[in-house]
């Protein structure tokens, strides 16, 4: 900055001194309006289109976050039925040995020994007589 004579600033430089203050941005030139006026008359289609996908994303977050629980819920419901299947399926096995132990003790009572061949399932097929 030019200094006058007696080393004092000019009134144009402490009109660009307050500018510089006054303003957060500084400028090398001078003008008559302010920063903070140009700003505001940016377009602000970047900032829409920011808005839109901030939006969009909070919605595909959302609609994530319901089917993260629907799947948890389903996934807990078939966790309880294949726990049911095995205890059925554990049922049924204790079901048939007792079924075998019957009718042998009946077999017994009536004097008759059966011979039972099971197929893959665990049934009985047929018995064999013997006197």
């Amino acid at each position: 900055m030019k200094m006058d004579d007696g080393g004092a600033p000019s009134k144009l430089e402490d009109s660009v001194i307050d500018d510089s203050v006054n303003n957060r941005r500084t400028c090398p030139h001078t003008h008559k309006t302010a920063h903070a006026s140009v700003t505001l008359q940016r377009p602000s289609g970047n900032r829409v289109a920011v808005r839109k996908y901030r939006e969009k994303k909070k919605a595909q977050n959302a609609y994530l976050e319901q089917e993260v629980k629907k799947l948890r819920l389903v996934n807990r419901a078939l966790i309880r039925k294949l726990q049911l299947q095995a205890a059925l399926g554990a049922e049924a096995v204790r079901l048939r040995r007792l079924l075998m132990d019957l009718k042998s003790r009946i077999g017994n009572e009536l004097g008759v020994s059966r011979v039972y061949k099971q197929s893959g399932n665990g049934s009985s097929d047929g018995c064999i007589r013997s006197d």
